[in-house]
């Protein structure tokens, strides 16, 4: 008896979004994938090669939502706040200059200010490695003046040396525009980047300014410094292709209708695929019946579909972190937020290591280049230099703490707190005070003649004797704010200062008893200008003396104190 030929089975895929396809159908719908990047710009053979592609380096802004957000948030933080002008010598003009330099800086072309000018070539530095600024000189009664008239940013992924290492090829598609070095007083034909006398003042070559990222593997062009980062982005770019390509092309396939023992027909398959594209997407419910030959079998297996999503979201981030480390960057700068990582404190140090080590060096590389190229070189002005605004990374109400404390114990004035924090200052502010029932009384402490010991009736010849060598009585005062701290919780003193701990050198104050039987002591230090030993303030304790017999005493000794504080 010959043996029945088996039917070949046949696999249909049932989809989530409600599609059946065959095996070959699935086949017609896989997405091509190319490695190859039309560039738009075919460069000749006088264009030197950077190490790497710029386009492609730049592209990756567009691929990286991380690492797109650290460029600009560098860019923000480095040039984005603002800028001032810092008086750095005494000149004979100053306002003239300073206002020179306003003017320009405020409008360096027609429609941008510094700061816009700055952020785009600030983000190309970042982006590719290497920046370009044009410099446009001359007037419009005198088109060869080496007076600067414009800034421009210049796209750098289409700016390249030229062989020649004198000039600059701009390409966009077809057309080539020249540059000179900046400096070059030669004049050049922009069209053809010959240096040669040009007919047409529009055709003169500006000049352009180059800021790149330092690498060992070109002299000529820069690298960015989060190319290490490059493998962590297109793994993070491949993981989203995969999580997109399997969501969304045709959904994920959930069973697999087997038929075996049948030979199928095509109008079967067509009946088929129509019901489960019809029927079961308008109404996942209804019933489908199989009328099967003896031996035919129809099976519905359900696809193993292993959920990536948990093992993706730990790869996605250990990308990410390898990225914010690459760019230097706090995860706070770019909105990430990990709660109960960073205490106050470790934050606080994360911001000025972030501000010293990335954001600072970049204000002053570009700073150095504004002020030596444009405003001393161009300008010929020496007494104001360009700065940068710095990102604020102080604690407010931290700082609003101390300076609560340092005012309450005399040790800044109420202007030197408003000036620090950009207030006007007011008459009257240049007053130290005190907690307490303060009585100011106002200039500096002069000659105190108080006896002390026997044969030592005047204080001059004690303290002179003491020349900071203070005798086995003294106490050295290692910490006077914190001293004086301890003195005004224990409220076991009254306080006259007669000159201000600011007049005097660190580490050479120290107590003194002038008298144990009747209570009083001084604080003595080290003058910092004439290096004398001088009082400070006197103490007088609680349990002997009032208010009234410290000022009959003040008064009787012909002291003059600058506060006086009750216990």
């Amino acid at each position: 008896m010959a043996k029945k030929k088996q039917a070949p089975e046949m696999k249909l895929f049932i989809t989530q979004s409600g599609g059946l396809f065959s095996e070959d159908d699935l086949k017609k719908y896989e997405i091509p994938q190319t490695n190859q990047i039309i560039s738009e710009v075919k460069w000749g053979a006088e264009a030197l090669p950077p190490p790497y592609d710029l386009s492609k380096l730049m592209a990756w802004l567009e691929s990286n939502v991380t690492h797109n957000s650290c460029i600009r948030q560098k860019v923000q933080d480095s040039v984005g706040i603002g800028w001032h002008l810092e008086d750095v010598l005494d000149v004979e003009s100053p306002d003239k200059e300073k206002k020179t330099l306003a003017e320009f800086f405020n409008k360096v072309n027609e429609s941008e200010d510094i700061i816009n000018v700055c952020k785009k070539v600030f983000l190309d530095y970042e982006a590719c490695g290497n920046s370009y600024i044009e410099v446009v000189r001359g007037t419009a009664s005198d088109p060869n003046s080496r007076a600067i008239k414009a800034l421009y940013h210049v796209n750098a992924t289409f700016v390249r040396w030229v062989n020649t290492y004198d000039k600059y090829l701009q390409q966009i598609g077809a057309k080539k525009v020249y540059f000179k070095l900046f400096g070059d007083e030669r004049v050049m034909n922009k069209n053809t980047g010959k240096f040669e006398s040009v007919s047409t003042p529009e055709d003169i070559a500006n000049e352009l300014i180059q800021i790149k990222q330092y690498t060992p593997r070109s002299y000529w062009y820069g690298l960015p410094e989060w190319l290490p980062a490059l493998l962590a982005m297109y793994g993070s770019m491949k993981e989203q292709e995969y999580n997109l390509d399997f969501f969304t092309n045709y959904g994920v396939p959930a069973y697999a209708v087997v038929l075996s023992g049948i030979t199928v027909k095509p109008e079967v398959e067509d009946s088929i695929k129509k019901y489960f594209e019809t029927e079961v997407k308008a109404n996942p419910h209804k019933t489908m019946v199989f009328g099967l030959p003896q031996g035919g079998e129809v099976r519905f297996e359900k696809l193993s579909v292993e959920t990536k999503e948990a093992s993706f979201r730990i790869y996605r981030r250990d990308n990410r972190d390898d990225i914010l480390t690459a760019h230097h960057v706090p995860p706070y700068r770019v909105g990430i937020v990990q709660q109960g990582q960073l205490g106050g404190t470790i934050a606080g140090d994360v911001d000025r290591i972030y501000l010293d080590s990335v954001i600072n060096p970049r204000q002053r590389d570009f700073e150095w280049l504004i002020n030596q190229l444009i405003v001393k070189e161009a300008f010929g002005i020496m007494g104001w230099a360009f700065r940068f605004n710095d990102i604020d990374i102080d604690d407010r109400t931290k700082m609003s703490d101390i300076d609560s404390k340092y005012l309450s114990i005399g040790v800044l004035t109420p202007n030197e707190i408003r000036k620090r924090i950009g207030l006007a200052t007011y008459t009257g502010g240049d007053t130290f005070y005190m907690m307490g029932n303060l009585i100011p009384v106002g200039g500096e402490a002069t000659a105190i003649e108080v006896p002390i010991e026997e044969g030592k009736a005047d204080i001059k010849d004690y303290i002179s004797d003491l020349e900071i060598e203070y005798d086995e009585k003294s106490q050295p005062i290692e910490d006077y704010v914190n001293y004086l701290g301890q003195l005004i919780e224990k409220k076991g003193h009254y306080r006259a200062r007669a000159m201000e701990p600011s007049k005097f050198r660190e580490k050479t104050l120290a107590l003194v008893p002038l008298s144990v039987e009747e209570g009083i002591t001084a604080v003595v230090g080290k003058l910092k200008a004439e290096g004398e030993v001088k009082i400070q303030m006197f103490l007088f304790e609680k349990t002997k003396w009032t208010t009234e017999k410290i000022q009959e005493w003040l008064k009787e000794h012909k002291v003059k104190v600058v506060l006086f504080e009750e216990a």
